[in-house]
């Protein structure tokens, strides 16, 4: 075509740009909304680096079952001694302290397969105590299998201060797990306050007897 005042070929019209449907502008809408609630979420529960190894800890009383994925216990008995002896086939083995023994009766079932498991005391201000070496773990739960299906009961043995009994709780966890962010653990609180600290430590056993 020619323009006929300048003898040119007349520029072609201007071809408007086609607009998608709009089912699919909606539907990139939703996509980019999604996303954006997606990140929001992830960086809400992606734990920081400091508390990658964190426990995942199950809480509960005296006596009452505390379920994990892996196994569940519970705090059947505590009571304290000055001293325990550990029968043995050819004698017996006798511990004392300067503190005291507190002595926690603990059962246990496993969910899947035979486990092993650990015990610590962790105090109301935040001290750990570890299962004293003075008596033999032979004697101990720590060193007999827990299968799954039914309940075995078993002894932990920590030597504490007495003034750090009051509001302090068994912990006990399944060191067999060595690759998870996520070690799993139970904490039996011990319920006892000041008061009844006092009194249970008073009435504590001479000789406490334990078949290792």
């Amino acid at each position: 075509m020619i323009d006929p005042p300048s003898g040119r070929p007349a520029a072609p019209a201007p071809v408007s740009p086609r607009r998608a449907p709009a089912w699919r502008r909606l539907l990139h809408v939703a996509v980019g909304l999604a996303l954006i609630g997606g990140a929001g979420y992830a960086h809400e529960f992606v734990l920081p680096p400091d508390r990658l190894d964190d426990p995942l800890t199950a809480t509960g009383g005296p006596r009452e079952e505390i379920r994990m994925d892996t196994f569940s216990a519970r705090l059947e008995e505590v009571r304290f001694a000055r001293s325990v002896r550990v029968k043995k086939e050819f004698g017996t083995d006798e511990a004392t302290t300067r503190q005291i023994f507190l002595v926690a009766k603990v059962g246990a079932t496993s969910v899947r397969k035979p486990l092993k498991l650990s015990a610590f005391l962790l105090t109301a201000d935040g001290l750990r105590f570890d299962p004293t070496d003075r008596v033999d773990a032979g004697a101990t739960l720590a060193e007999k299998w827990v299968q799954p299906g039914w309940w075995r009961s078993g002894l932990y043995f920590f030597e504490v201060p007495p003034d750090k009994v009051a509001g302090a709780r068994v912990v006990v966890t399944d060191p067999q797990v060595l690759f998870e962010d996520w070690v799993p653990e139970v904490a039996m609180d011990l319920g006892l306050d000041e008061a009844g600290a006092r009194r249970m430590i008073s009435e504590a056993e001479d000789g406490y007897e334990v078949t290792g």
